[in-house]
């Protein structure tokens, strides 16, 4: 007995050695075999599953008296493998596994720090939370999507964002801006959000600013003046001056406030996700999408570099602009963390006594600030995209100087056509010319093109002056959203920021008229890219004249073939995504066929093998079907593994695209 025991403990601990290989090597291959990413976790689970069922399902098909290790072995790996395979495929379908790969932390290197950032959400979570049940801001009567315009909630809102301070003030001052979204009682009150933010040690800031420059300070600038000018949530700024003297501005980001955002950011998006799923007055302003914004929003700020190379390139594109400028980014001085860029001697253009002793008239400063903005948008394709007045200076000369690029947007060249047809369009207040730009825009419309003319006919009724104007914009974007056209997130952006220089100009001059003078500033410039109606009218008819110049030939042959007999239409029915799918669908199809066919073939060969007299041939009739059963099994579990994985990513795909729209 004793030996007896001894051997069993000994094939135990075999089986226990062999594990962690087995865990490794099934890890690798279940992937593979199965043509789809499992992940590691799960394949390990599955493995070690499998590893389980396969020793018991050896030692019942071998019986005790055989269940030597030699027989036991490979019969626990054959069952393995096929208990292994669909155990993977249920953990997957189960856990929700994406077949996108998250590019995060490693856990195990950091565990302190990976277990502050997993537990600094929640905390702050109760935090917010809290705030808001002081403000009662969590009572049933403001889920309504009636409440949502209410300045009752707006200031609540308010009062709750301060009170969590950090980056949620942050998010209220951009989504100040989003007036596209948010009703207007809901902007005006989150735009006088303030948060009372703590200056940095001047330590800290010294610790920052040598990390970032590899050097003293006092080797970089002839001075540097450690009282900051002012705090932001992201930064503060400094007086310095370089060794020629050259007074110059150093904006340094705050120590730790990258980990800061990241955990607000968490915070604001598992809220966000609550409140699309709980709160009606949410759903109808897109809450998600518009959380998932100003995240965006708030990380492209952390790179100064990023504003660093906006400012340059505005400056090289704009030098020819009269009376407006963009302040010089000294680039060898600046980093992700550090932005020095020349100081200007100015007042922000929302102080009405510096707007006034400017030797400029106010109309004309607002025309020269326009003209800027034209050009940046239709000439350049690259625009400061936050031109509030806190952003705008005014000095003695009169000269207004840009200042914060850290919003910035792009208009590519398909974007900037369509706008230029969209302008031809409102100018010459045709409906149809709008329509093919807007075609041209967001590509093939499916549809009645004569209803979206007849939509946008109505807008040009409704409009009283014709170019481009923040109202006009706006106006087409939403004939389109109705007509079920998504313009570019470029068009967006383009919009909110058209509406906010109208805000700007027209608290430079009372009155002033965009959508007049925008039409009278494209119109005189004169250039190849916008020029007057009649030019853009030429250059239409130019990119249409070899089409034009075809038709009769092709006409006559058409005719010549109808009268003939010789006629024929002929379309593809299965063509583009269509035949891709289908042909997916065939080529399953096809491997499911063959994997059953394998299946009922292997099952045979072994029926056979149970029947053979002679040992020898039993055993090979039988290798042959176990290995025909194995192939046949591994193609249909595949052939499940995709399918199933290919209809949740699908779904998912779905999911995003509905919330994006």
């Amino acid at each position: 007995m004793s030996s007896i025991a001894s051997i069993n403990i000994d094939l135990g601990i075999g089986y226990l050695l062999i594990l962690p290989l087995w865990i490794a090597a099934i890890s690798v291959i279940t992937g593979r075999v199965l043509g789809v990413r499992i992940g590691r976790w799960r394949s390990a689970v599955a493995a070690a599953i499998g590893w389980l069922v396969g020793l018991i399902a050896g030692v019942l098909a071998l019986g005790p008296k055989n269940a030597h290790p030699l027989l036991v072995v490979p019969a626990a790996i054959f069952f393995g493998v096929l208990a292994a395979l669909p155990i993977a495929i249920t953990l997957d379908l189960i856990t929700h596994g994406s077949p996108k790969r998250r590019s995060g932390r490693h856990p195990l290197l950091h565990p302190v720090r990976s277990t502050r950032a997993v537990l600094a959400p929640l905390g702050r979570f109760r935090e917010l939370v809290a705030n808001a049940q002081a403000e009662n801001l969590l009572h049933v009567r403001y889920r309504s999507a009636t409440a949502l315009s209410s300045p009752d909630l707006a200031r609540r809102l308010r009062r709750v964002l301060e009170r969590s301070g950090g980056m949620f003030v942050k998010f209220g001052q951009i989504a100040a801006t989003r007036n596209d979204v948010l009703p207007d009682t809901l902007t005006s009150e989150l735009s006088n959000l303030h948060s009372d933010v703590a200056r940095v040690p001047s330590e800290e800031i010294v610790a920052v600013m040598v990390s970032e420059l590899g050097e003293p300070i006092e080797q970089a600038f002839g001075s540097f003046d450690l009282q900051p000018l002012a705090a932001a949530s992201i930064g503060q700024t400094h007086r310095a001056t370089l060794h020629d003297g050259h007074p110059v501005i150093v904006k340094v980001q705050r120590p730790g406030i990258d980990e800061i955002v990241e955990r607000d950011s968490a915070v604001m998006s598992f809220v966000s996700r609550q409140l699309d799923r709980r709160v009606e007055a949410a759903r109808k302003v897109g809450v998600r999408g518009l959380a998932e914004e100003l995240i965006k929003s708030i990380e492209s700020e952390l790179d100064y570099g990023l504003e660093a190379d906006a400012g340059t390139r505005l400056r090289e594109s704009r030098a020819g602009d009269v009376g407006v400028e963009i302040p010089a980014v000294h680039a060898t001085l600046s980093s992700g963390r550090l932005l020095v860029m020349d100081e200007i001697v100015g007042r922000t253009i929302s102080d009405a006594a510096a707007v006034d002793a400017a030797p400029v008239p106010r109309a004309e400063l607002a025309r020269r600030l326009l003209a800027s903005f034209l050009g940046q948008i239709l000439d350049d394709g690259f625009y400061h995209a936050d031109p509030h007045p806190g952003n705008i200076m005014i000095d003695a000369e009169g000269t207004l100087w840009l200042l914060d690029f850290g919003a910035v947007g792009r208009v590519d060249p398909v974007t900037r056509d369509a706008l230029q047809g969209i302008a031809l369009g409102l100018a010459l207040r045709d409906a149809s010319v709008i329509a093919r730009a807007v075609r041209y825009l967001v590509g093939d419309v499916e549809g009645d093109m004569r209803q979206l003319e007849r939509d946008l006919a109505v807008l040009l009724g409704e409009i009283e002056v014709g170019g481009i104007s923040p109202t006009a914009i706006s106006g087409v974007m939403e004939v389109m959203s109705r007509h079920g056209l998504h313009p570019p997130r470029s068009m967006l952006l383009l919009s909110r920021t058209m509406l906010t220089l109208e805000g700007t100009l027209n608290m430079l001059a009372t009155g002033f008229d965009l959508a007049t003078e925008a039409q009278q500033l494209v119109w005189s410039e004169q250039s190849t890219d916008i020029a007057t109606a009649e030019d853009l009218i030429r250059k239409e008819l130019i990119r249409a004249l070899p089409a034009l110049r075809t038709l009769p030939e092709h006409a006559e042959a058409l005719a010549g073939q109808w009268r003939s007999g010789q006629l024929t239409i002929r379309t593809e029915r299965y063509a583009g995504g269509d035949r891709t799918v289908v042909e997916e669908w065939l080529n399953r199809g096809l491997v499911a066929a063959a994997g059953a066919a394998g299946a009922v073939a292997a099952g045979a060969v072994l029926v056979a093998g149970s029947l053979a007299r002679d040992v020898g041939v039993r055993d090979a009739l039988w290798s042959l079907g176990f290995a025909g059963l194995t192939g046949a099994t591994i193609l249909l579990l595949r052939t499940v593994a995709q399918a199933l994985h290919g209809e949740r990513a699908h779904s998912e795909d779905v999911g995003l695209g509905s919330q994006r729209r």
